[in-house]
């Protein structure tokens, strides 16, 4: 009974942690905006160059879909870019919406029966971009403190988040050459256990030893640089989006300083928080946005905008694409029964 009750207890821990984080940030960002001023920018923001933010949005998901689809045939599977498009679209709609990013878990675990592809093969290519993602914003974030010359700030920090990006290139490099290695002795190990008892050991092996082999196609060398120059163009179309938001709120910005808003807006979503990444995302974009000048109404308009911009549309999107797709959880279903 008692191992019953754990899961539970450690879940509303996780749920109470999230909601705690969200409040205390939102309490922080409204402790620091005037509400009638925000109301006013956003009465005299022009809304034009939210369809051309939007469009750059849109091109940055296609490209996510693409480089998604490249891993998962890299490794075998039937992946075509229309195959793809539902489960991604769909993935991203319910991190919307629900606690901890299940919505990946959803990727990983539900989604790969309808698409033709195992489970280890989807949780690979999850991690895989999870991984280049991270290493990629850590990078922007480390341009944008040292090219922009409005930031004052410490030396330290700025060092801290350029060691930030070297170590996690390094961390990505080494998992990617170590992994084809630690796949191959999971898999003698899963081999070399025979005894019935130690079944669940067994399985343990082989699924670590399907994962790693998962990473070693994904890192090889011609895939991987072609998986991070598609990156770049994901998030070069995500940080369209932060640009054509600063033009519309009347800001003096750059694609540098876009660029620098993404990334300390989107790495904020690491943070435990409620469901759509309310709080830290607004807290994070306020503060980054007036690091280079903003007020306060302006910035607090600013994360408002960016936030919905980011959030309804790829909801929306993805919820249709569920819609279209029923089968995406029905083969889940079946496969319980």
């Amino acid at each position: 009974m008692n191992n019953d009750r754990h899961p539970s207890k450690h879940g509303w821990i996780r749920h109470l942690t999230g909601g705690g984080i969200t409040l205390l940030c939102l309490f922080v960002f409204f402790r620091q905006i005037n509400f009638s001023d925000v109301l006013n920018a956003l009465k005299n923001f022009h809304w034009v160059y939210l369809i051309f933010g939007l469009g750059s949005l849109a091109f940055g998901y296609v490209m996510r879909i693409i480089r998604w689809s490249m891993m998962l045939k890299a490794a075998g599977a039937r992946a075509t870019f229309r195959n793809c498009s539902a489960p991604f679209l769909g993935s991203i709609a319910l991190n919307n919406v629900l606690p901890l990013r299940l919505g990946d878990l959803v990727r990983a675990l539900v989604f790969p029966r309808s698409m033709g592809i195992s489970k280890t093969t989807a949780t690979s290519s999850l991690i895989v971009e999870r991984l280049i993602d991270l290493i990629t914003l850590l990078l922007s974030l480390a341009i944008g403190l040292f090219t922009i010359q409005e930031i004052v700030l410490p030396s330290e920090l700025k060092a801290s988040a350029v060691s930030l990006a070297i170590i996690g290139g390094v961390s990505l490099v080494l998992v990617f050459f170590f992994s084809g290695s630690l796949g191959r002795f999971f898999t003698r190990r899963a081999a070399s256990e025979t005894d019935a008892s130690k079944s669940s050991l067994k399985r343990i092996y082989e699924t670590l030893a399907s994962l790693l082999h998962g990473f070693d196609i994904m890192s090889r060398p011609r895939l991987l640089l072609s998986m991070l120059a598609v990156s770049m163009l994901v998030w070069t179309g995500e940080s369209g989006l932060f640009y054509f938001v600063l033009l519309g709120a009347g800001l003096d910005g750059s694609p540098l300083v876009a660029l620098l808003v993404m990334s300390v807006a989107t790495l904020s979503t690491l943070v435990p928080s409620s469901p759509g990444y309310v709080g830290p995302f607004h807290l994070a974009a306020f503060t980054a946005i007036s690091l280079v000048g903003a007020t306060a109404a302006q910035a607090g308009s600013y994360a408002v905008i960016v936030h919905l911009a980011l959030w309804l549309p790829t909801t929306l999107v993805g919820a249709i694409a569920i819609w279209i797709r029923p089968e995406l959880f029905r083969a889940a279903k079946s496969q319980a029964v």
